[in-house]
């Protein structure tokens, strides 16, 4: 299982959780499983063409994964995603 972690203002979208277990061999792979149970918190993860949303960072390991090989990085059981949205203000 793959754990994704939740920032407070996304949690509302995934009934209140903090985190989702999910199935997946990559993160597409897990962010097309938590689609399917959560179609709304996708929908502010990736775009209409299923690349991640400018203003949202995945994070696994500490690094980001835009660093890595992108929506393609392979995951293992056990793995922790972390969803980190920007933060904008003044």
């Amino acid at each position: 299982m793959i754990r994704i972690e939740l920032p407070g203002p996304l949690q509302d979208l995934a009934d209140g959780q903090a985190s989702v277990e999910v199935e997946g061999d990559s993160i597409e792979a897990a962010l097309e499983h938590l689609g399917t149970r959560y179609p709304l918190l996708l929908n502010r993860i990736l775009t209409r063409g299923g690349q991640l949303r400018p203003h949202v960072n995945l994070f696994l390991g500490g690094r980001d994964i835009r660093h890595v090989a992108g929506l393609k990085t392979p995951l293992a059981d056990g793995d922790e995603l972390l969803v980190v949205p920007s933060v904008a203000g003044g």
